[in-house]
């Protein structure tokens, strides 16, 4: 009993550090692969649609008509960035948009932000004091209302805040 109680309470006060966003780029994209694989939905991760311009990752879709022909295709362009990210508020607008989305036939971007606050975040871990002190519904708000006024003008893009926290 002594030993199990010890072992719980060390699990108590540990300190996790997230992975970076080039990681968590990765899993989100094998997520995906693997529940999209069998719908006729491509996927790539840090595509190169111009000269040094990559994209975190990339969705493309083919829609077919009932008959089984392609009659078009969607592709949208996903950003990937960590709660602690210094360019977090300005990179849907100045990065997706203005930089992936211009002069470009994608007119699609998702703007994919991993929410790590939690308590269990190692507070010596410099990126932790970098995240917004929002909680996650806040920061749901604030980016879908950002989402929202820089879609214009043919370009759509929808911001989703993912909770990636320990429980």
């Amino acid at each position: 009993m002594f030993g199990q109680e010890l072992i719980s309470e060390e699990l108590l006060h540990r300190a996790y550090i997230p992975r970076d966003e080039n990681r968590f780029s990765d899993y989100v994209a094998r997520y995906l692969k693997n529940n999209l694989k069998n719908r006729g939905i491509i996927l790539n991760r840090e595509v190169e649609i111009r000269r040094g311009e990559r994209t975190d990752i990339q969705v493309d879709a083919v829609i077919k008509k009932p008959t089984g022909e392609v009659s078009d295709s969607v592709t949208v362009i996903i950003e990937v960035k960590g709660c602690w990210n210094d360019e977090l508020d300005s990179a849907m607008e100045i990065q997706l948009v203005n930089r992936y989305l211009k002069d470009n036939t994608c007119q699609h971007g998702l703007y994919l932000i991993g929410w790590f606050n939690c308590e269990q975040w190692d507070k010596s871990d410099s990126r932790k004091g970098k995240s917004p002190k929002l909680s996650i519904e806040e920061a749901r708000e604030k980016f879908d209302k950002q989402g929202e006024q820089l879609s214009q003008l043919g370009v759509k893009v929808k911001a989703f805040v993912l909770n990636t926290a320990l429980r």
